[in-house]
């Protein structure tokens, strides 16, 4: 529309040029030739200005310093790309802005909504994950990983370590009290009570050999000298008394010595623990146990109470926040830093991505990308010109006529 405007101009011009020429020898028809004569160079000059921005005015392409925008293409994508980079998105600009935001703020209120698209957007984005994820490759990857790390773990060293701990930290005290309190547990349950007595009498029955032993142990039987039940007890309580006793304590840790002895020097030992930790690394069923995790967390998505559970959470953590204003500080601390270093580390990707999508259009598309944006306000420039032009050729016409005749 504007190109039309400035051609309808340029023709204007010209039709009142021609027709000047019929009333020349008057003076008003001199006003209006050196009126139209100048509205005609001006528009004509400023034509031939915007047109050797974009293209070969008339397709002369011996023409000097035309099409300059095709020419000095790559130093205009340059200077896009560096005013973008460098001064429209400054790293000290993106930086000045980060700093401005309340981010612990923004965070609270946008966990305390009633209906914050946060619970729609985990389960959507957990749900599209979870269709995506090529399960067998996962698998697969899971394996690898198993069996590659597994090389660097060393059982032995670590079981060790786990017992020098114990021992040095004095908490293997408070493991043999756990486990003593348990086995006490066991020894006073009425199952074990029937096992042992049942367990005494077959031990005696099985050490009584000869004929006369049996003799001898069916007479005290029958005559109630042998009670396996007071037999049952009385070894119970005295099984009981030895583990609430320091002795057994000190058992147990020289067994625990003993044993950290035995996987720190004893090669075969470690050997076979390595065997069986790459047998056991080998027989996980990773495909089943992919496929079980991605099942459990696709129904944890689905379920009705799903969004009532990101609810209930979001306000609870919109109430930490509100509730510990340090956390407020750290939380935006944290954002903010991380955002500041991302800055830093991908901030020439910016003009880079400029740089690129320039680069990548063809010249005809370029042209005509920057001729849509820029050219229609330049083609005003061509009706100001020949208006501007005409203007000044009336002027110059009136004062030459007033001087002449002065």
């Amino acid at each position: 529309m504007q190109r039309r405007w400035a051609n309808v101009a340029l023709v204007l011009a010209l039709l009142l040029f021609v027709g000047s020429l019929w009333f020349r020898h008057d003076l008003a028809g001199q006003y209006v030739e050196s009126m139209a004569l100048a509205g005609l160079a001006g528009g004509i000059a400023d034509w031939y200005a915007v047109t050797a921005l974009f293209r070969h005015p008339l397709g002369l392409k011996w023409l000097p310093h035309t099409s300059i925008i095709s020419a000095n293409r790559d130093r205009i994508i340059d200077a896009i790309a560096t005013l973008v980079e460098q001064e429209l998105l400054s790293v000290s600009f993106i930086e000045a802005n980060i700093e401005k935001l309340k981010i612990g703020t923004q965070v609270i209120r946008m966990l305390r909504a009633e209906t914050s698209g946060i619970d729609h957007l985990v389960r959507d984005l957990g749900t599209e994950l979870l269709d995506i994820l090529p399960l067998e490759q996962l698998a697969h990857m899971l394996s690898q990983f198993a069996e590659s790390k597994s090389d660097e773990l060393v059982i032995s060293d670590y079981l060790v370590n786990i017992l020098r701990w114990l021992i040095q930290s004095g908490n293997d005290k408070s493991l043999f009290r756990f486990l003593a309190k348990h086995v006490i547990l066991v020894l006073n349950s009425v199952e074990f009570t029937d096992d042992m007595e049942a367990r005494l009498k077959t031990m005696l029955e099985n050490y009584t050999k000869t004929t006369t032993q049996k003799l001898v142990l069916g007479l005290l039987e029958s005559l109630g000298t042998v009670d396996y039940q007071d037999l049952s007890r009385t070894v119970k309580e005295q099984l009981i008394n030895w583990l609430e006793s320091d002795k057994a304590l000190e058992q147990f840790e020289f067994a625990l010595v003993r044993i950290m002895i035995t996987l720190r020097d004893d090669d075969s030992l470690r050997q076979r623990i390595e065997n069986v930790k790459q047998e056991a690394v080998v027989q996980i069923p990773w495909q089943r146990l992919v496929d079980r995790g991605v099942n459990q967390l696709r129904t944890t998505l689905n379920q009705p109470g799903f969004g009532a559970g990101v609810g209930a959470f979001r306000r609870e953590v919109a109430q930490m926040l509100e509730n510990n204003p340090e956390h407020q500080l750290v939380l935006e601390s944290i954002v903010k830093r991380s955002t500041v270093r991302l800055v830093h580390r991908y901030h020439p990707v910016i003009g880079k991505l400029v740089r690129d999508n320039l680069s990548q259009m063809d010249e005809r598309e370029w042209i005509d990308k920057l001729e849509w944006y820029v050219g229609r306000d330049l083609q005003w420039i061509r009706v100001n010109g020949a208006l501007v032009g005409g203007l000044v050729g009336l002027t110059l016409a009136i004062l030459m006529h007033t001087v002449l005749h002065f």
